[in-house]
Order: structure tokens, then sequence, then C-alpha cells
């Protein structure tokens, strides 16, 4: 439903302006406060949990960004306490490759948790690769590569797994990429079917069995084919079926996402069949080859640890991890 009312602008004009509002809950207008100190200057995704806002903070006199929940879900326990996990990984953890959170601050309206974090400017990798026709060329995959490893090997040593890496989890800017949305992140051990999303699923996520380190390097093989190739291993759903993925491209913070099904196995290919050869897609060095399929061992014991991935990323794309990055393409 489309409400008009009028709103001061934060340049202090009296606009009229269309304010949406469905069976979640009204989105807060522009110049509203999210949370005090917070105003929003525009809302920029909804979810099936939570909303993002494109926020001004006074205290820091900048944009940030502002998740919270969506009102329908106020009142729900597992989703205050699922946002407030995310912010406090993303506040304990600094590294040049992941989203930074700045704090968890209380809504203005109602006692639910808000995380504040850091505008990011560039374009999801998931963006980036529709405007491309077969997927970045070898250099770029290798530079993106070796910065998601740079992040999920911090994340490892924390003791926690991402568990949904995947391109629109991805945000590229000015020669770095940043992982994004530790939505559904947490620590090694049992997960239950289908948790993450349907197209970068491991065997093991689709199964619901225990999730392991190996299971993220699965997300960056998946994440490196779709980088190589514009297409995913498997993708033989009905995409009408999943939950709705980030479209605006600015930054914009994820959530779980989760294919609806019954929870049987059989409903994810993944759980069964081996990933094709990225080689059969695309005409590729041999080391990039068997690399990516490597990710996409489908037994988590063969598939190769972090380090020998990083290696093996420097080596297909020619590139010194320690050097400058002054060859990075300007598509990242």
């Amino acid at each position: 439903m489309k409400i008009e009312r009028e709103s001061a602008h934060p340049e202090g004009a009296r606009v009229k302006e269309t304010i949406l509002e469905d069976e979640q809950g009204p989105i807060l207008a522009p110049g509203t406060e999210v949370a005090p100190g917070y105003e929003v200057i525009a809302h920029l995704r909804r979810g099936k949990r939570l909303d993002v806002y494109d926020v001004w903070s006074t205290e820091r006199v900048c944009r940030c960004i502002a998740k919270t929940i969506t009102p329908d879900r106020l009142d729900e326990e597992r989703a205050r306490r699922k946002l407030v996990a995310e912010g406090e990984l993303l506040c304990r953890f600094t590294h040049p490759n992941i989203v930074r959170a700045y704090e968890i601050v209380t809504a203005t309206d109602a006692a639910t948790p808000v995380v504040i974090m850091e505008t990011l400017t560039g374009r999801t990798l998931g963006r980036l690769l529709d405007d491309v026709d077969d997927g970045l060329d070898v250099t770029d995959a290798a530079w993106l590569g070796l910065h998601i490893c740079s992040a999920v090997s911090y994340l490892h040593l924390n003791r926690v797994l991402h568990l949904d890496l995947k391109p629109d989890n991805v945000v590229c800017e000015q020669g770095r990429a940043k992982v994004i949305d530790l939505s559904i992140a947490g620590p090694p051990g049992p997960s239950r079917p289908g948790q993450g999303t349907y197209d970068y699923l491991s065997p093991e996520q689709a199964r619901g069995e225990n999730v392991t380190t190996a299971t993220d390097v699965w997300g960056i093989g998946v994440t490196l084919f779709e980088t190589l190739t514009g297409s995913v291993p498997f993708d033989d759903h009905d995409e009408d079926d999943e939950d709705d993925e980030d479209e605006n491209g600015e930054s914009d913070e994820g959530e779980e996402s989760t294919y609806d099904s019954d929870g049987d196995s059989d409903d994810y290919p993944q759980a069964a069949l081996r990933a094709p050869s990225v080689g059969e897609v695309r005409a590729l060095p041999q080391p990039f080859v068997a690399l990516v399929d490597a990710c996409l061992e489908p037994a988590q014991t063969d598939r190769p640890g972090l380090a020998e991935i990083m290696s093996s990323l420097a080596e297909a794309g020619g590139i010194d991890p320690r050097a400058p990055q002054d060859d990075a393409s300007a598509e990242l």
C-alpha cells in the first residue's frame, strides 16, 4: 500500500513523498529517526525479517547503514537474537575485507536493536557479473578470490563460519572486495537442512550435516565458478520459490535466504551430484580449473585448505598477494 504524506527533507524543505506499507508494516520515511542520532535518508531493502536504511549519523557526521527488524517481527526473540549476534560479530571484527559495524543501538520507537554499519559505495559482485558477458578475467578473479579468502581466513581464526558466501554477499569497491552479511554465520557443528542460499549450498548444508571450515571452501568455489563463467554449478529450481536477493547493489546487508523446501535433501542436486567442472563451461588455465573443481569436491575432506587456495590463486593469476594491487581492473 502507498501512503502520500509530507515530511521534512534533510535540507529543510517540505516534500511530498510516497511511503510504502505492506503486510510487514510501515517503512520509516526520510527525515525520521530509526534510532537516536540516526536520521533516515532512504529505505534500501526489506527482507523477510530485516529492513535496511541509508541513514545520517549526527555523531559521525556521515552516512551509515542501519539494519533493523521489520515491524511485524518486533516481538520475535529469534529475529532479535540473530540481528544482535551478527552486529556483535561485525563490531568485534576488524578486517579490510569484511564490512565493519560501528555499534548496536536501540530504535527510537521500539525497544528493538539497530545495527549501525559503514556505508560501502561499490556494487555487489552479483551486480557486477550482471554487466559482463562471460565472467571476469582470470587476474581479476584471482584478486577477488584472494580478498575473499583473506576475510574467511580471519573468520575461521575466530571460530566463525560465514555459511552464505555468494556474489551478492561480496561488495567490490576501489579494487577491494568486502564480504558482507553474517546473518547466518556461526561456529562449526550441526546445521539444519537447507540453511543458506539454494544455488550456493554445500552438500553438507543441503543434507543438514555438520558444517566445518570446508563448508566455506565450497562457498568460495561456487563464487569463483560464477565469477569466471557467469553461471552457477547447480541451477535447476524455480527462482520464484527462492527468497528475494539483494538487488540494490549498494552495501545492502542480506539475511538468511533459505529455499522453501520440505527439508528433503532430494530437493538439492548438490546433495547427490558432483558439480560440473568449471573447465566444461569456459576455457580457463588448467591451474584455475583444478582449483575451482577441488573446492567443489563433494566430500569435505577432499577440499583444499585456505592457505592452499590462496597459493593456487596467486599462481593461477600470476600475482603476488603481498605486492600493491596496481594491476587491479577497474571492474573491481
